[in-house]
């Protein structure tokens, strides 16, 4: 029975023995009881609780068919069970004593609804029919049974306090067992990992002017408040596409949550939960998304006094992470022997953000007694980082104003104040705006030398004020064209907007960024290795590491979270980005 105990109630552990003979199975028997109380653990415990010892016995040759039935014998004698209890379901109120036979009636079946729940919950494969059961799915999952009341069917069961640390029965097992087994099921698999996340954060402030936000973002706000606007119905189709591809889930990392709590326990899995989202948050400038998730993973490998003097190293000489780290005589265990470095044309901008993390500077209230200049320098440090990385807590105020929400909002507004100043554009496209505007549109055009290779952009915002491009039209199949960041005195506006258009489609202001970002990623430049929510993408970094080190997912995942592994994969010449501004992507 050693290793499987915790997921039994401590009262009927030593019954067990004696009845079953536990200590004795070995092979698949003990395998599919453990199996059968992963997958359906109230329907296990039900059956313990009713003193089934021959169900017990049939549990070793056939656990899950076992504990299925269970469920399924309950239900033609559940609204009995229930009646004691269905209070919580009638109309405000309304009481036992004065409710109606059918009041009763619905009451009793609302609350056996959320009961049965739970069974198709917490069995893999269900992810479908769960990803609807919502709120009272939620409930259902922090059901527990009292094993000594006997007789009594679902009349023992009762809700256990979120957050409960305790078990999923409350038996004294880790904290959410099933939750690392997960990691083998697809993304979102529970109604909590899907959709809105919960909030386990406090948005961050933003700067508003006193003189109110700039021009195009007044004619964008007065374009979104109009309902006949053309620019709503390009929201509702990508948004309606972006529901389909995820952008509902995009942001939920409670699985991710679960996962370092089950593995390190409720207060400490949640701590370094929390700290790798922010991680995240502080390297997204200018990343995709899996490179993203990888330097986040390099920076939480090492200890915070070791990551502050690796950061300021890179941020100072510019230097790949891990040759900051080794010239700094640190060290990571388990790195890849090919030739990377963690490294990105970025690395100096997110080496600063870590830096500025480990300082405290990111903490999200305004330091007491600053005022004036360094007031607003605060507010407007870093809003979008600080945003995905907030996003990724749950937050339900802040906005990730990423280069694809951009680009989307210019091209749809079509206005030539959203032009960029620094369109990476590539030759065929570049040959394009030569032939539109002839040979004065080459003034415009800036080459430098980006690792040993020649890059050019064009500042198509100043040839605009200068009156050169005064049509957008050439531009709406070039989403490298287009200003893919708010400037600092409009990005309060732009995260006010998102709030009040996400109210408008039931979702938060994360859940409509990400769902606008994805729906229209064919035509703003989405990267293909960048399609999918966070969590998809995540298992994806781990089976790319786990394919080099020769381990399994699971195994992976393990390393992680006890050990800090970091999930990178070797790229040719130390870096982990593409060789011009024009192909990077965040999201």
């Amino acid at each position: 029975m050693a290793g499987y105990e915790q997921y039994i109630p401590p009262g009927l552990r030593g019954p067990l023995r004696d009845i079953f003979g536990m200590a004795r199975v070995t092979g698949a028997g003990a395998a599919g009881l453990l199996g059968a109380v992963q997958q359906d653990p109230l329907a296990v415990n039900q059956a313990i609780g009713e003193g089934m010892i021959g169900g017990i016995r049939s549990m070793a040759t056939d656990p899950v068919g076992t504990v299925r039935g269970v469920v399924s014998d309950t239900a033609g004698t559940v609204q009995r069970a229930l009646t004691n209890t269905a209070a919580n379901y009638l109309p405000e109120g309304v009481t036992l004593a004065t409710a109606t036979p059918d009041q009763i009636k619905t009451a009793n079946d609302a609350r056996y609804a959320d009961l049965a729940s739970a069974a198709g919950v917490l069995i893999p494969g269900a992810g479908a029919t769960a990803k609807g059961l919502g709120a009272a799915a939620r409930v259902a999952s922090r059901l527990e049974v009292d094993p000594n009341s006997m007789g009594s069917l679902l009349g023992n069961v009762s809700l256990k306090p979120e957050n409960n640390g305790g078990g999923i029965l409350g038996n004294g097992g880790p904290a959410a067992p099933f939750a690392l087994e997960s990691v083998d099921m697809p993304a979102h698999s529970r109604p909590e990992w899907s959709g809105r996340a919960e909030n386990r954060t406090t948005p961050y402030p933003r700067y508003e002017p006193a003189k109110g936000t700039t021009e195009r973002m007044a004619r964008l706000n007065e374009k979104i408040a109009n309902p006949d606007d053309p620019i709503n119905r390009v929201f509702d189709n990508y948004i309606e596409k972006g529901k389909t591809l995820g952008g509902e889930d995009w942001y939920n990392t409670e699985e991710l949550r679960d996962w370092f709590r089950g593995s390190l326990g409720d207060a400490e899995g949640d701590r370094q939960w929390r700290e790798y989202m922010e991680l995240i948050g502080t390297t997204s400038t200018g990343a995709k998304v899996p490179q993203n998730i990888r330097i986040a993973s390099f920076y939480r490998a090492l200890e915070p006094t070791a990551r502050a003097d690796v950061a300021r190293y890179v941020k100072e000489n510019g230097v790949t992470p891990v040759k900051a780290m080794r010239d700094l005589g640190y060290d990571i265990p388990n790195l890849p022997d090919a030739p990377f470095g963690y490294g990105h044309l970025k690395q100096r901008n997110q080496a600063g953000n870590v830096l500025n993390r480990e300082m405290g500077t990111w903490e999200r209230e305004v330091p007491e007694g600053l005022t004036g200049a360094a007031r607003t320098r605060w507010l407007q440090a870093n809003p979008k980082v600080k945003g995905f990385g907030n996003d990724l807590l749950g937050d339900d105020t802040n906005i990730a104003a990423d280069m694809h929400f951009m680009r989307m909002l210019g091209m749809a507004d079509g206005g030539v104040d959203f032009l960029s100043d620094k369109a990476a554009l590539s030759i065929d496209n570049m040959s394009q705006v030569v032939s539109a505007y002839g040979p004065k549109i080459k003034k415009y055009v800036t080459t430098r030398q980006v690792n040993g290779k020649p890059v050019s952009t064009i500042n198509l915002k100043k040839a605009a004020g200068d009156g050169v491009i005064k049509d957008t039209r050439p531009f709406q199949s070039m989403p490298t064209a287009w200003s893919d960041t708010p400037s600092a005195t409009e990005y309060a506006a732009y995260e006010s907007m998102a709030n009040r258009v996400a109210e408008r489609y039931g979702m938060t202001p994360a859940q409509f960024q990400a769902s606008l970002w994805m729906g229209a990623g064919d035509i703003t430049g989405l990267a293909d290795e960048s399609q999918g929510t966070f969590m998809e993408l995540f298992r994806r970094s781990l089976d790319n590491r786990a394919g080099e080190r020769g381990l399994t997912r699971r195994e992976m995942l393990d390393d992680f979270l006890k050990n800090k592994a970091t999930l990178a994969i070797p790229a040719a010449g130390g870096l982990l980005a593409t060789q011009y501004y024009g192909d990077q992507n965040q999201q």
